[in-house]
């Protein structure tokens, strides 16, 4: 069988963006109102939760904080663990319900602030800060989202999100749901392989793909050309096979990471 070696032609541009899901948090199969696990919630009089009362933005159940007290009120969710380093987004749904009228807030109702930690909770950077001047509450679902400007971040291992809740005026619940962390990594933020002793084939490709380099590969992650992953190794070997007979003819994307976290995206077609 004849080995076909990568050039930087077989590269999907030099910044090619591949992206993945951590977190699609919908709240819908928590059992009996209970928070997903994992998240922490703080209050005394407010209170945090997850209900049904009011139409959710997708589903059923959302996660709620009626807040109507000036007092720290928050929920923390859990860590994050992923063997991808990449830049992650945070997004999720709101909308503000006056607790008495059950119609949209009307006023200044404070401030719903979304921090996030890259060390499980030990130092806090804020993302966003959501108030009456910026959002204006209404009986349909807002979609808000914020990527880390930080740079591109070599470990999520201890990736947590924090979501604060203070009182100005009112009586009011936040309702937040389809939580999501995607995380976005290209070619062009890690080293790369060094392609001139890198090996991919057979390409087209029907059942087996092999992957032979002059060092140690430590994971294997295909990718359809949505971004989803679809088939994933972990190994640690120089000459490495992924069977793809199971996948849908098309072109796929190969992540090839090194135990030195050199990175590669390559092009491939499966028949």
């Amino acid at each position: 069988m004849k080995k076909i070696t990568l050039t930087l032609t077989t590269l999907l541009g030099l910044a090619f963006n591949v992206q993945a899901q951590l977190v699609n948090e919908s709240f819908d199969s928590l059992q009996n109102y209970a928070l997903p696990t994992g998240w922490n919630a703080v209050f005394i009089d407010n209170y945090i939760g997850i209900d049904d009362y009011y139409t959710a933005c997708s589903g059923t159940q959302y996660l709620y904080a009626h807040i109507y007290k000036s007092e720290t009120t928050e929920i923390t969710t859990s860590r994050n663990n992923t063997i991808e380093p990449g830049i992650p987004t945070i997004s999720y749904n709101l909308k503000i319900m006056d607790y008495n009228l059950e119609t949209p807030f009307v006023g200044d109702f404070g401030t719903i602030e979304m921090l996030y930690s890259l060390d499980n909770g030990t130092n806090w950077y804020n993302a966003l800060a959501t108030n009456s001047s910026n959002f204006t509450p209404s009986n349909n679902c807002q979609i808000l989202s914020h990527t880390v400007t930080t740079g591109y971040i070599t470990s999520l291992d201890n990736f947590k999100v924090k979501f604060k809740f203070l009182h100005n005026t009112g009586n009011w619940q936040a309702i937040i749901d389809n939580f999501k962390i995607d995380l976005t990594f290209t070619s062009a933020s890690t080293p790369t392989l060094d392609l001139a002793n890198l090996s991919v084939y057979p390409n087209p490709v029907s059942d087996r793909l092999n992957i032979d380099y002059k060092e140690n590969i430590s994971n294997l992650t295909v990718y359809d050309l949505s971004g989803r992953s679809v088939k994933s190794l972990s190994t640690n070997n120089t000459n490495n096979s992924i069977d793809v007979s199971n996948l849908k003819p098309g072109i796929y994307m190969l992540r090839i990471k090194t135990e030195n976290n050199n990175v590669s995206i390559v092009k491939f077609i499966k028949r």
